[in-house]
């Protein structure tokens, strides 16, 4: 998708889109230039809502709102897409100006840029916005953040944690802090991979004590040699949940738990049916706005 890349070129990408559009679909729309951007956003306004990307090379317009409208089923123009130099803006500390330290139950999430001291009662997260999808603002990040809280005071106590579609690795390094135990963080994409390492190391975890690795779900080679799991955690969308419910289901152990999310709340009755055929069933639910996280365990 990219018309030109030059040494030095900095560009932010802007389109408004209708409001009518779904947070799910607006997710699916951001993800488009995610792969090749330094960073991606995406705000409601009144006007609609608003992506943002920002890149180091100039992507074709054309090919960027024919992929959009394939998504959205919009009928966005190339006009609709801003291209513009970024200029003299810090960019990285406009980002990280949004992206305050904020407490999710048992957590203290903050960026890099925070020079402050984690509250001595809360387990701190070093998790940078803008790097892979998981920063824990999302309804979906911070419902699973609230169910791993949930099922730690039940006093659930896994012994191997498996992080499916883990993304930046935040919610496998709560994991971590939570219950000090072994937690894969499998990822089919290699740059969600890097920064999950990256935030490994920010977080002073050992790699022994958390495994970052790429490959294809439950058919990664690493996956398939370990487990059972004691606990998994899934925060995808609704219809690969509902697609690997079955691998799921055989790398879960007897008494295991299993956290799901990235599904509206509308979405869940179908995700809880493709569970519950492998004999699985709900245990508890967390809304968040659209967005539900669901906590279950064997029938």
């Amino acid at each position: 998708m990219t018309e030109d890349s030059s040494p030095g070129l900095l560009l932010t990408v802007r389109l408004v889109v209708p409001v009518k559009v779904s947070n799910q679909i607006i997710a699916e729309m951001a993800s488009v230039l995610e792969p090749e951007a330094i960073s991606t956003s995406w705000e409601e306004r009144k006007t609609g809502w608003e992506i943002l990307w920002l890149v180091d090379f100039k992507p074709s317009a054309t090919q960027l709102v024919k992929k959009l409208n394939a998504i959205a089923k919009t009928t966005l123009k190339v006009a609709d897409v801003k291209i513009e130099p970024v200029g003299d803006v810090n960019w990285l500390e406009a980002s990280y100006q949004k992206f305050p330290p904020f407490r999710i139950k048992d957590f203290y999430i903050y960026g890099s840029h925070f020079t402050g001291t984690a509250p001595k009662n809360l387990l701190p997260l070093q998790i940078d916005a803008a790097t892979a999808f998981g920063s824990g603002e999302h309804g979906t990040t911070r419902g699973c953040l609230e169910a791993l809280c949930k099922l730690k005071a039940s006093g659930f106590k896994p012994r191997h944690v498996l992080d499916m579609g883990a993304g930046s690795g935040i919610l496998a390094i709560g994991a971590v802090r939570l219950w000090n135990k072994p937690t894969m963080a499998i990822d089919n994409d290699r740059e969600a991979t890097r920064v999950a390492c990256r935030h490994r190391k920010l977080n002073a975890i050992s790699p022994d004590k958390l495994i970052c690795a790429t490959g294809d779900g439950y058919k990664a080679r690493r996956v398939r040699e370990s487990g059972p799991f004691d606990l998994i955690i899934a925060n995808i969308l609704a219809q690969p949940l509902i697609d690997m419910a079955a691998m799921m289901e055989e790398k879960l152990s007897k008494k295991g738990r299993v956290v799901l999310s990235g599904l509206l709340s509308t979405q869940a009755p179908a995700v809880m049916a493709a569970h519950k055929a492998v004999g699985l069933k709900k245990v508890h639910e967390i809304k968040h706005d659209e967005w539900s996280a669901l906590i279950l365990e064997r029938a």
